[in-house]
């Protein structure tokens, strides 16, 4: 077998804010260890990028950078969107011997609507859950990878001045987790970001912690607190395997982790704390508050274990030389042939049933319809044959000629939030359908061709595609609550990106916003107002001064 020497390679690693020593999760969690194994490690800060200078001019700015230079590997690590289809198909047209790989760290939430289309772009997935066969079964190479922190996480020696702590967000079940510890008298103290929502835990909130922090709060912890339900609460029956075991693990103190299967493919009961419920969580602490060397040779196994047997550089190491030891890479995305016919609304009044009947499946095309991405239908006709389900439904934006895309409609997501509600939001343009049961629902996909509401989509029958490939122009009036847990706002983003370019009051795209609020579209006025009073948003922007420098902004915060 050929020797592979990983430190000669040249590797681009793509990643938000992967140049910002700040940032948990790509600087320190990925680039860290990335610029140890390959020392001519290269970077592309995509939220760098994107808030110098927009989205467009991002994109192409990263495919200019892997045009001028002849790379091994391309790593990526997304947030969300922030890079088109059509980018990440170029990748390959561009850069054909270059092996390509995407980090993905939240395929529990994201495989089925995600993760299985964004990795056809891919040679390679590298995931921290435990979906390896699912991406078998979809013939999709992937490797395992546990995406825990090592920096400054090392067992200190302190006081141990916390009883309990819970270091996070507010998500999912989490304040109702802890308002029960409080109502029964555990002290427990909360650290991370948008607590400060809850007033009714000011006494025992203390903030967002940076990295040095966050590990010394670890170590002064009795009982390091972990609620495992993912993190939203559309996902409250849904677990995540959390990087935090092991961060806390390696810090050598005590954890109390809400049980589940996953975790006990890592850790034993003898090795960390767990709980299967609120009363037997609340037992628990009470012992282990009590009963301190149980504790500590508890928390002394988990260490060992995790330094023995969980090396993430080593693991690394192993996945990215059997990457280079492969010598085939992807020539394009995976072919899949069927016969696809796109309708229009003035199919519907025609001789319709004699135009279908050579074709297996149907896409549609209405007026309503912006722009459309070349990948809409091959995403929609992938998503019908991996999940054989009778109809697939992908994301949209919506677009103005001014404002470009400035909001994403979340399919998946918005059925989860608000339920049939969702089903107002649909757009016939976002559907493709199998022949059969288009003809079996003929009068509701009418209806839904002329904007009216309907029952057809429903997280049964409908196999979700959360990408945005196409655009629409205008959306259904709805209550603003329902509005703001269906979409995502966009427009934030290039609101941030015009203040770190100081060009927030020279600029037409905030006023534009104004106006479209003022034309029937007030709640993006209410959402404008919500980012306003929410002092957050700019705390996280300004989270690093040395990364984001921008005097106006700092006027902001100062003002603020």
């Amino acid at each position: 077998m050929e020797k592979i020497t990983l430190n000669s390679k040249n590797v681009l690693f793509v990643g938000w804010g992967v140049e910002n020593p700040n940032d948990t999760y790509m600087h320190q969690i990925y680039y860290t260890l990335l610029k140890k194994i390959f020392p001519k490690l290269d970077v592309f800060d995509s939220k760098k990028n994107y808030l110098q200078v927009g989205k467009n001019k991002m994109n192409s700015l990263f495919l200019n950078k892997i045009k001028a230079k002849n790379y091994d590997l391309i790593l990526f690590a997304f947030e969300s969107d922030e890079f088109y289809p059509q980018t990440l198909e170029k990748v390959k047209i561009f850069c054909p011997h270059t092996k390509s790989v995407i980090i993905i760290c939240d395929d529990d939430a994201r495989f089925d609507s995600w993760s299985r289309y964004m990795s056809l772009f891919f040679d390679y997935v590298i995931t921290s859950q435990d979906f390896l066969n699912e991406y078998k079964k979809e013939k999709i190479k992937a490797f395992f990878h546990l995406d825990y922190n090592l920096t400054e996480l090392v067992p200190i020696k302190t006081e141990k001045i916390y009883d309990v702590t819970f270091i996070g967000r507010p998500k999912a079940d989490r304040n109702e987790v802890i308002k029960y510890l409080l109502d029964n008298g555990i002290k427990v103290t909360l650290f991370g970001w948008d607590w400060y929502k809850y007033p009714e835990f000011a006494r025992v909130y203390k903030g967002p912690l940076n990295q040095k922090d966050y590990a010394k709060v670890i170590n002064q912890s009795k009982i390091n607190l972990s609620p495992a339900k993912a993190g939203y609460t559309e996902q409250r029956n849904q677990y995540n395997m959390k990087g935090r075991y092991f961060e806390v693990a390696l810090c050598k103190s005590f954890q109390l982790i809400e049980k589940f299967p996953t975790l006990l493919k890592f850790f034993n009961e003898k090795e960390i704390g767990m709980y299967t419920s609120q009363e037997d969580m609340l037992k628990k602490i009470k012992y282990y508050l009590s009963h301190d060397k149980e504790r500590e040779k508890i928390a002394e196994k988990a260490y060992k274990k995790t330094i023995n047997e969980y090396n993430r550089e080593k693991q690394l190491i192993s996945i990215f030389k059997n990457i280079f030891s492969n010598k085939k890479n992807k020539i394009s995305l995976p072919k899949i042939s069927s016969k696809i016919i796109t309708i229009t609304k003035k199919d519907f009044s025609s001789n319709l049933i004699e135009k279908i009947k050579n074709y297996d499946y149907i896409a549609f095309k209405n007026k309503n319809l912006r722009d459309s991405s070349n990948l809409k239908n091959y995403f929609l006709l992938r998503a019908l044959q991996v999940t054989n389900k009778p109809i697939s439904c992908c994301d949209y934006y919506v677009s103005s000629f001014i404002i470009k895309n400035y909001m994403v409609f979340s399919s998946k997501f918005s059925f989860k939030r608000i339920g049939n509600e969702a089903s107002k939001f649909i757009d016939i343009n976002q559907l493709m359908v199998k022949k059969d049961y288009f003809l079996n629902n003929l009068n509701a996909f009418k209806n839904l061709i002329k904007r009216k509401q309907s029952s057809l989509i429903n997280e049964e029958n409908t196999s979700f595609v959360s990408i945005p490939l196409i655009s629409v122009k205008k959306i259904n009036n709805s209550k603003y609550k329902e509005i703001k847990k269906a979409f995502e706002f966009r427009f934030q983003n290039e609101l941030f990106s015009l203040m770190y370019q100081k060009k927030l009051l020279f600029d037409k795209y905030p006023y534009m916003l104004i106006i479209k609020s003022l034309m029937g579209n007030s709640f993006i006025l209410k959402y404008l107002f919500e980012m306003y009073k929410d002092k957050s948003n700019l705390d996280k922007l300004l989270a690093n001064e040395d990364y984001i420098k921008n005097s106006s902004i700092e006027r902001l915060r100062k003002k603020n």
